[in-house]
């Protein structure tokens, strides 16, 4: 239940992902469980499959009552898992060449964040880059939000400054989505390396991204409204680069 808060993450270096095919993703991507907790009501052949193959990891039979009180979701999960903090500096993301990089400034809501690696999974983007991060990556629904996704994606977590260098060591094209810009979104080249940077619910990106010469995009707005949710707005800009990358 600790692990459910930020400050018990950070105490036991540990975060909780519920669900067997979170949990499964996980593991596919190569992180080690230290603690795994079924449903004893869990169909048995269903079980053996799930657990067969997880030596190392503690195994802990709960009833439905322990489950509903550890459960952060709002239906009780049939698995409940821990795992150890992992990597996320920039030096681990190995970028090839044309890569697609979602930079995310700042974002304040675990759900999009969630949403928008969700996303990127389905895209195909080459890896996400959390600047000046304003939420904890852990967060239960950060997971949640991205049916596990985070597992599937490439990510780090950078100051703006080191992201700057390390996408510009890279050569690629940076493009903030900015409210003020003056180039629509499908009007620029994205099929080379390219970077899109999406900022946060409230305020968008920060003038460090204007101020340090990236290429200002923005989406058409036809209606009223003058902005979108950002994980519709990213899934907007991350599908055009792949609609000119498969032309």
């Amino acid at each position: 239940m600790s692990l459910n808060k930020k400050r018990g993450r950070q105490e036991h270096m540990q975060f909780v992902v519920e669900g067997i095919r979170e949990i499964n993703m996980a593991i596919e991507s190569g992180l080690q469980p230290i603690d795994i907790m079924f449903n004893k009501h869990w169909d048995a052949a269903t079980l053996s499959d799930f657990i067969a193959g997880l030596d190392g990891a503690n195994k802990y039979e709960l009833d439905d009552i322990v489950f509903e009180k550890i459960s952060y979701r709002d239906s009780v999960a049939n698995a409940v898992a821990t795992f150890p903090l992992f990597e996320t500096s920039l030096s681990k993301l190995n970028l090839q060449q044309d890569s697609l990089v979602v930079v995310l400034e700042s974002i304040e809501k675990p759900g999009n964040l969630g949403a928008i690696f969700r996303t990127a999974d389905a895209a195909g983007v080459d890896a996400i880059i959390i600047s000046n991060a304003n939420t904890d990556f852990y967060n239960p629904n950060v997971i949640r939000a991205s049916l596990g996704a985070v597992f599937t994606v490439p990510f780090a977590i950078a100051t703006n400054d080191d992201t700057l260098s390390f996408l510009t060591e890279r050569d690629f094209m940076i493009y903030s989505t900015y409210l003020e810009g003056s180039i629509a979104h499908h009007k620029v080249g994205m099929t080379k390396n390219t970077a899109l940077v999406m900022g946060s619910e409230a305020h968008g990106i920060s003038p460090f991204w204007v101020e340090n010469n990236t290429s200002c995009i923005k989406i058409p707005m036809r209606g009223k409204a003058d902005s979108m949710n950002v994980s519709t707005a990213a899934a907007v800009v991350i599908y055009e680069a792949v609609r000119q990358r498969t032309s």
